[in-house]
């Protein structure tokens, strides 16, 4: 029976740390879902220009568009319950082996799922790099992004102007 294992996020946008994430979690797995969350901190990039970036760089994963997901984050016990829940349902029909994370949502998440919780780069080391940062200045963290990435965010920015 095939290893399955699970992502998941915004990557809004994706950088060099989710592909750290992706690219152990494959070592790990026969066959890896990637879950992306709509979001409004990129309103100018699509969920499904998103999911094409995935898509393009990891043609063997399968990815999901989450455009129904809870937009709420935290870790109150109802923003907990009420993206467990979404999960479960969401992904009812799946039977995964691990949840791969660099966040502490991990343990939730894999105890909602019935699976291995693995983190990955939590301190960020590896790839010292956030959404955040880029999303504030995509110019200055060029290196972090590939190239087709940073091309859809210039010509994103170049419409807004």
């Amino acid at each position: 029976m095939p290893v399955l294992g699970l992502t998941l996020g915004k990557f809004a946008p994706l950088h060099l740390g989710h592909q750290f994430l992706i690219d152990s979690a494959l070592q790990q797995v026969d066959q890896l879902v990637i879950l992306i969350y709509d979001c409004d901190e990129l309103p100018h990039i699509s969920l499904q220009q998103r999911a094409n970036w995935i898509k393009q760089l990891y043609p063997k994963t399968q990815v999901l568009q989450a455009f129904d997901g809870p937009k709420q984050t935290g870790y109150s016990p109802e923003i907990i319950a009420q993206h467990n829940h979404y999960l479960q349902m969401r992904l009812q029909d799946y039977c995964f082996d691990y949840f791969f994370s660099s966040e502490p949502y991990g343990q939730h998440v894999s105890e909602a799922l019935s699976c291995i919780d693995v983190r990955v780069d939590e301190a960020r080391s590896s790839v010292p790099i956030s959404a955040t940062l880029i999303r504030q200045n995509p110019t200055r963290y060029q290196e972090f992004l590939s190239p087709i990435v940073f091309n859809d965010l210039m010509a994103a920015h170049t419409m807004l102007f």
